[in-house]
């Protein structure tokens, strides 16, 4: 299971880090050099970068696909609506475009009141 860590937070530390290392040349880290490291923290910048454009990218396609959405959506209303004109409002084919019949309504009741007029 991977853990979770801030990109900026990782990346603030990593730049304090190279600060330090580059003013003590002689700093080892085992198998990790300064160029490394380096390499390492652009390398994180950049998939940073890439990702931050993609999210751009993905917000602009999300805002059209609700644009046509809506687009598409008011269609719907507008051929129900002229369905129901032209076939009626009780026949199969209003049904069928995905009204509902006026024989399948359920009628409307009225609340009981109590004995104090109160509803």
């Amino acid at each position: 299971m991977s853990r979770k860590v801030s990109v900026d937070k990782a990346l603030g530390d990593a730049e304090k880090i190279l600060r330090v290392w580059e003013g003590k040349s002689d700093f080892t880290l085992g198998e990790v050099t300064l160029v490394k490291f380096r390499a390492q923290v652009n390398g994180l910048r950049g998939k940073r970068e890439e990702v931050e454009t993609f999210k751009t990218q993905l917000i602009a396609s999300v805002n059209e696909l609700n644009e046509q959405a809506v687009g598409v959506s008011d269609i719907n209303t507008r051929a129900l609506s002229g369905i129901r004109a032209n076939f009626g409002p009780n026949s199969t084919e209003y049904e069928q475009a995905g009204g509902t019949r006026t024989d399948e309504r359920k009628r409307p009741t009225r609340k009981k009141s109590n004995k104090d007029g109160k509803s």
